[in-house]
């Protein structure tokens, strides 16, 4: 069967991107052949979306980019992301940027990764990136401007002050349990300014492996414009081009049975339900979950895994850098993990022993003093 991606208008670029865009962080871990047969195949489905950065594999994954689509530069949407806050070292990565894409511009230029307000005020600053970024556009060596961070705020809070025409923030049903001001907040903000939303880690970086298709689908669900995985080889893509171009659009059954089975959220992953069944309020039960999920994404349940499993969850329970950030906020949460245990606590529809699961948060939460188990 011939599989077609769909395209879904990104914001007010009036650019139309596939479902599925292609990311170049995984490239840099396989040969030119490999990317080559993976471009070809991803355009051929109809695949329009190809971003990259400098900062993956040192422009590595740029070059290898750039190689395989040449020639085909008019089929794509192309967008890469430079980290440099100030306005000299933006505009070196830009140029060293088409040079190695083999291109005389972009259709995103990104801001990789604007992680706080020190990162916020250099870029915007009379030095600062941000006149890099206007002055490609000016000239026609960039179309649009974008944004990428690692924590969910500070998408808002650069919508307030840079002109950002789109926003990549990661989407999938077990970052959603962690970072639930996600859906809640940041998107209806990016949204009230018309900014196109893209969706990266639709699987988790790789955790939600064994569900790939339950995870496309549930982030199709979702307020996003387009989701950017980083498949690299082409039997990768064909389980994700089986998910996004599947026929029947996702219903409200879908994502209950996602919430309700998928293996990796058990029992022991907060679902940040809004009816609780805990407490009458659990907006504190919630909150408490939340940040144990910005310290470690609630990978850690002190429960035995596998030894791959283990290694696994060890490599991507930090990745977006967000503990010590917990862990501030947690020093004025009231009431505290330890004071909840107070409460009567009525049984958890999804099965989590709550009482050990407050006492686990609030181990990994406090700096001073640590709860035993049992």
């Amino acid at each position: 069967m011939s599989l077609t991606l769909p395209k879904r208008p990104l914001g007010k670029t009036g650019l139309d991107v596939s479902l599925l865009g292609l990311g170049g962080f995984h490239q840099v871990e396989v040969t030119q052949d490999t990317i080559e047969a993976v471009v070809d195949r991803y355009l051929t489905a109809g695949g329009n979306y190809v971003e990259t950065a400098t900062g993956y594999g040192r422009g590595a994954s740029e070059t290898k980019l750039g190689r395989a689509l040449a020639g085909r530069r008019d089929q794509i949407i192309l967008a890469t992301k430079a980290q440099g806050r100030t306005r000299d070292a933006a505009w070196q990565e830009l140029n060293e940027s088409l040079e190695r894409l083999q291109t005389d511009h972009l259709d995103v230029w990104f801001f990789h990764n604007i992680g706080n307000d020190e990162h916020l005020e250099a870029t915007a600053a009379p030095d600062g990136a941000l006149a890099a970024f206007k002055q490609a556009k000016a000239e026609g060596l960039v179309r649009h401007i974008g944004v990428s961070s690692h924590w969910p705020m500070m998408y808002v809070k650069a919508a307030e002050r840079l002109p950002i025409d789109v926003a990549l923030i990661w989407g999938n049903y077990l970052d959603f349990c962690n970072f639930p001001e996600i859906p809640n907040t940041v998107l209806p903000a990016l949204r009230e300014k018309g900014v196109g939303v893209l969706f990266m880690k639709p699987l988790a970086d790789g955790f939600l492996y064994r569900s790939p298709r339950m995870a496309f689908r549930y982030a199709m669900a979702q307020d996003a414009d387009g989701l950017v995985s980083g498949f690299n080889s082409v039997e990768m893509l064909e389980e994700d081009l089986a998910a996004c171009c599947a026929p029947t659009p996702v219903s409200d059954e879908e994502i209950v049975d996602v919430l309700r089975n998928a293996p990796e959220l058990g029992t022991y992953v907060c679902r940040q339900c809004r009816n609780c069944t805990v407490l009458n309020n659990g907006s504190a039960l919630k909150r408490i979950f939340e940040l144990e999920g910005k310290v470690d994404r609630q990978m850690d349940s002190r429960r035995p895994v596998n030894a791959a499993e283990y290694a696994l969850r060890e490599r991507l329970k930090g990745w977006f850098g967000t503990k010590a950030r917990a862990q501030d906020a947690y020093e004025t949460t009231t009431p505290s993990a330890e004071q909840l245990l107070e409460f009567e606590l009525a049984p958890c529809r999804y099965g989590i022993d709550i009482p050990r699961k407050l006492r686990l948060a609030h181990s990994k939460l406090a700096r001073s003093g640590r709860i035993e188990l049992l």
